[in-house]
């Protein structure tokens, strides 16, 4: 078996790369999704892309998923009604939360309802103090009643969180048993999905894994009946958020995790296409239709968090540091009551979709304006499967935008493009500046259906020198599903300011035990698996951490003298300053378990016919400039082109502007570079 297989399903579009390590062919295709039923979409892509390949099942080795439908659960609250156990005082922790205002001046906003109504809802006697030492024993008699209670009003899954319970889960666990013994209710204890201090973020995050684990689970069982119907012998891995793959167990068990399943595979491929050109640092940019994901790579090495969110919901669940920009393609174009333009966050989706789809879409959006600027071609557009409606477009740009502003309708394009433009560049500089990194030391990787059209724009606006362009870049988040290792993160809360080695050591040792544990559950091999340890480390007094790498080998006074001064530096160079007088304490240990896949080896072979399709007039700041226009999969590598020109290639098109060169490389991705003399 040599085939290795990853499907990335988005809401349009379900993405499908097959990778034959004996050949070194790689096979792409796109079907369209199936919402609700994404797993029909999936099984149909998994078809095309055998038949296509001409590969029998029983060749693939391995099978990678990418999917939306833990994020759609929380977007749209399709949510099973849930009870939550709680200590006596605690029970509106949920509306309570952490004092975070969506909107910090408006004395009139109104906060989104709680995700498990007061009425199930229920605090009951005992309490740990701040060491996990028993102040008030649990009230039992109390438990029992809330637990009778919540099966009478229907609910069907019931959330333990109490004070303290990351130190001593023991009345967690108690209350748990006693549901189990009065009711039928399935139980999802907090020290167990999220074994981390501060009380409010770990019930959400409890609290959110129950209200997607259903779906989650549903779905995935769906899907592994239709994959074992296809003759495919192979276990599923699901993508998380960490940017590693587990099995169906544990994203079942872990639901919450697999919210940015897709979003994480293109910072997997982001960092594989960057290495791999010699550029340790880079910018991933997956932009498309409706938003655009921003993901770092440093020192070739994805930048991770341990903190995120979800309609203005707190995650906290180990996942790569992406951030979310209202500017894809489908963005919405409109002036505001002061007369300037904006573009986003509302966007015409896939339906209608812009104007030019002619499907009914009445705003303009970005794509409207790359077609009246002419980088997109409306005779060529999705390979001619598509006419699109160029002067109904032109007509709703110059009623609700040129006119508005007073220019032509190429230069209300061009505006509405250059917005766009500036919402990436400022997000761009807000993780690296903002973080102490320069972007003109990074290169920017552009994928998406939109990506590679804006992306070397953008890295002018932000001094970056290098754009890559990787092949097949429509479908390159399903590509990271190839590359993505095999990984599970544990973690736990241990508070110290002065800590043992010995104790820190017993810690680390523990969480291995329980990644040999879920490692076995997946038939992983423990000894295949390689440990990486970390600490949340703050100065004494702050309210956040930053997380530090410890030494490989022995946990002693001098590996965390090590992981100190690290935590110093990192200090320094996120917020500019350190402090290495003042006392640090250890807030979470956390271990990664991982096994590491082999890289896929595609060297590109161009296919037999001209490189060049003619000529298409193309409106930049100035006027209109003629560009030479490429067909993407016949450029050879080392086939180098002075801007301006536009790529058009399978599911993507790249504008390379008239101050850069554009290079193929031997893999084939395209290496856009600005001239020392740009104009």
């Amino acid at each position: 078996m040599t085939v290795r297989i990853g499907v990335d399903t988005g809401g349009t579009f379900t993405d499908v790369v097959l990778y034959d390590r004996e050949t070194g062919e790689v096979t792409v295709t796109k079907t369209p999704s199936t919402p609700p039923e994404f797993d029909e979409g999936v099984l149909a892509g998994l078809d095309a892309v055998l038949d296509e390949a001409d590969v029998d099942p029983g060749e693939v080795e391995y099978l990678g998923h990418g999917t939306t439908v833990g994020t759609n659960a929380v977007l749209e609250a399709e949510m099973p009604p849930l009870g939550l156990i709680t200590n006596e005082g605690l029970r509106d922790v949920l509306e309570i939360g952490d004092q975070t205002r969506p909107e910090l001046y408006n004395l009139q906003t109104e906060k989104p309802p709680a995700l498990i109504p007061r009425r199930h809802r229920y605090g009951v006697p005992g309490r740990l103090d701040s060491d996990g030492n028993v102040v008030d024993p649990l009230d039992e008699s109390a438990v029992r009643e809330a637990a009778r209670n919540l099966e009478s009003a229907g609910v069907e899954s019931v959330v333990v969180s109490m004070l303290f319970s990351y130190l001593e889960p023991e009345h967690e666990r108690r209350v748990a048993e006693i549901v189990a013994e009065e009711t039928d209710l399935d139980c999802a204890r907090s020290s167990a999905v999220h074994p981390e201090i501060r009380e409010y973020d770990r019930t959400i995050t409890t609290v959110l894994n129950e209200a997607v684990k259903t779906t989650v689970q549903d779905y995935l069982a769906r899907l592994e009946d239709g994959v074992a119907a296809r003759d495919l012998a192979v276990p599923l891995n699901v993508m998380h958020s960490g940017g590693g793959v587990f099995g169906t167990r544990q994203a079942t068990r872990y639901a919450i995790r697999t919210v940015l399943s897709g979003p994480a595979a293109g910072a997997v491929a982001t960092r594989e296409v960057s290495v791999v050109e010699g550029f340790p640092d880079a910018i991933g940019i997956d932009m498309g239709g409706t938003s655009a994901d921003v993901s770092i790579v440093r020192d070739g090495e994805i930048v991770r968090s341990t903190e995120g969110e979800i309609t203005d919901l707190p995650i906290n669940t180990p996942m790569i540091d992406l951030n979310t920009v209202g500017a894809g393609g489908g963005s919405i174009a409109w002036i505001d009551a002061g007369g300037g333009l904006r573009v986003g966050p509302g966007s015409a989706g896939a339906d209608p979709g812009p104007i030019c789809y002619d499907r009914g879409g009445q705003r303009p959006t970005v794509t409207d304006a790359n077609l009246l600027l002419g980088r997109v071609d409306p005779e060529n557009f999705l390979g001619g499967d598509m006419d699109l409606a160029v002067e109904e477009t032109r007509d709703v740009f110059r009623e609700e935008i040129a006119g508005p502003l007073g220019q032509s309708v190429e230069e209300a394009a061009l505006s509405v493009v250059d917005v766009a433009n500036a919402s990436l560049a400022r997000e761009i500089r807000r993780v690296t500046v903002e973080r102490g990194h320069d972007p003109a030391d990074f290169a920017m990787v552009a994928f998406g259906g939109a990506g590679p059209m804006q992306a070397p724009a953008i890295a002018g606006e932000v001094d970056v020198d290098a754009t890559i362009v990787p092949r097949n870049p429509g479908v390159f988040s399903a590509r990271g599903l190839l590359l993505a290792d095999v990984r599970i993160d544990e973690s736990q809360s241990y508070r110290d300011d002065d800590p043992d080695p010995e104790v820190v050591a017993e810690g680390f040792d523990a969480l291995a035990a329980t990644l040999d544990e879920r490692f076995d559950e997946q038939g992983v091999d423990p000894g295949a698996v390689t440990v990486q340890r970390s600490l949340d480390l703050r100065y004494e007094g702050q309210a956040y951490e930053i997380t530090v790498d410890v030494p490989a080998g022995e946990v002693d006074e001098d590996a965390l003298a090590t992981t100190v001064d690290r935590f110093h530096g990192a200090h320094e160079r996120r917020y500019g300053h350190a402090m290495p007088d003042e006392p640090v304490e250890i807030v979470t240990l956390r271990a990664s378990g991982v096994v590491e896949t082999p890289s896929v080896d595609d060297a590109l072979t161009a296919i037999d016919e001209p490189a060049q399709r003619g000529t298409r007039e193309v409106y930049f700041a100035g006027g209109y400039r003629e560009m030479d226009v490429f067909r993407r999969e016949a450029l050879a590598p080392g086939r180098s082109l002075d801007g301006p020109a536009i790529l058009e290639g399978e599911g993507s098109t790249a504008v390379v502007p008239p101050w850069t060169t554009a290079t193929v490389t031997d893999r084939g991705n395209v290496v856009v570079v600005t001239a020392d003399d740009r104009e």
